[in-house]
């Protein structure tokens, strides 16, 4: 009976700590390294000519189309009438302004 009792402790006692042994290696993302070959993308210049003329016209595009649509909000202000996008548009035109100011200035 009790060399019943000692196979059972033992077999008790091994089961917990067989279960809490650590499998990591196999679990963990990028443990298995495969030799890829990674070609970088090529650097692009964000300073060219072209590329900051292009901002640029883009720029004041935008501005010019904002400019347009709060001439007919300044006209409902006139006649007491608020719009909601009224004060986000401001704030939009100053910041493009300021942008322009900035890009158009060697």
């Amino acid at each position: 009976m009790s060399a019943r009792v000692a196979f059972l402790s033992v077999v008790f006692l091994t089961i917990p700590v067989l279960s809490q042994q650590s499998t990591m290696n196999q679990r963990v993302p990028g443990g298995n390294w495969s030799p890829t070959i990674v070609k970088p993308e090529p650097p692009r210049d964000l300073n060219s000519p072209a590329f900051r003329l292009k901002a640029i016209n883009q720029d004041a595009q935008e501005l010019s189309a904002l400019s347009a649509s709060l001439q007919s909000d300044l006209l409902q202000l006139r006649k007491g009438l608020l719009t909601k996008d009224l004060t986000p548009n401001l704030k939009k035109m100053e910041r493009l302004a300021k942008k322009l100011r900035q890009e158009v200035s060697p």
